[in-house]
C-alpha cells in the first residue's frame, strides 16, 4: 500500500503516514463488521469466563476443600456428606503407572458398589480425568492454546501443583498417576473440541455448496 502512494508521485515520508491512516480505517471497518456478524460476542464471553469461574470453584471444592465422610444410619448407606477435615491426607504414591489398572478398576466399580452416584467419584480415577475434560474446551476457547501438545503440558503442569499443593496441605493423597489422568481428560476434552470444530466447518462447507 505504501508503495502504491510512492507511485502516485507521494514522498516516503507522506506515503507512510497515508499507508498507516488506510490501515487504521480498514481495522475499523473490520470491526465494524465482527460486530455486525457477531452481535453477542461479549455476552459469549461473559458467558464462558463465568463457566470457567465457576468450574474452577468446583474443582477447588472436590479437590482441597471438601473430603467427604460416609452417612451410616441402622448399619444402612445414606450417602455422603462433606467433611472438611484438613491435614489428616498426607499419603503419597510416587511411582508412575504403579496400581493404576487397580485404580481404574476401583473407579469403573464405584458407582456400583455404592448403588449411587456421588461427589466422591470425582476422587476416583475416571472422576479425576471428567474433571479435567472441561479444560480441553476453555483452553483453545479462552486462552487461544489448541496446539494437543501444549493443552497436555499445561494439564500436566496444573495437575503437578495440584498434587503439591494436596500434599502441603494434607488435603488429600500425592499420587503421580492423578497426573496422567489429569492430562487425559484435558487431551480428551480437546479431542472432542477439535470435532465439533470439524463438524460446524464441514456443515458451513456444506451450506455454502
Amino acid at each position: 500500500m505504501k508503495m502504491e502512494y510512492i507511485d502516485k508521485g507521494l514522498q516516503e515520508n507522506d506515503a507512510e503516514k497515508c499507508a498507516v491512516y488506510d490501515f487504521g480505517d480498514a481495522v475499523v471497518i473490520h470491526k465494524g463488521m465482527e460486530k455486525s456478524l457477531h452481535p453477542f460476542k461479549k455476552v459469549y464471553q461473559l458467558f464462558l469466563w463465568f463457566s470457567f469461574i465457576g468450574y474452577i470453584g468446583i474443582g477447588v471444592l472436590v479437590l482441597f476443600i471438601g473430603k467427604y465422610s460416609r452417612i451410616m444410619h441402622e448399619g444402612f448407606d445414606e450417602g455422603v456428606t462433606l467433611s472438611f477435615d484438613w491435614g489428616n491426607h498426607f499419603y503419597h504414591h510416587l511411582i508412575p503407572f504403579k496400581q493404576m489398572d487397580r485404580e481404574i478398576y476401583q473407579s469403573v466399580f464405584w458407582v456400583a458398589t455404592r448403588n449411587a452416584f456421588d461427589i466422591t467419584f470425582f476422587s476416583t480415577a475416571i472422576g479425576v480425568g471428567l474433571l479435567f475434560i472441561p479444560l480441553g474446551f476453555f483452553f483453545p476457547l479462552l486462552f487461544k492454546v489448541s496446539a494437543p501438545h501444549r493443552i497436555v503440558i499445561y494439564s500436566c503442569i496444573i495437575g503437578a501443583t495440584v498434587e503439591w499443593f494436596q500434599y502441603l496441605t494434607h488435603t488429600g493423597m500425592l499420587n503421580v498417576n492423578d497426573m496422567i489422568y489429569y492430562a487425559s481428560g484435558a487431551f480428551f476434552g480437546w479431542f472432542m473440541y477439535f470435532c465439533i470444530g470439524k463438524l460446524q466447518s464441514k456443515r458451513s462447507r456444506q451450506v455454502i455448496a
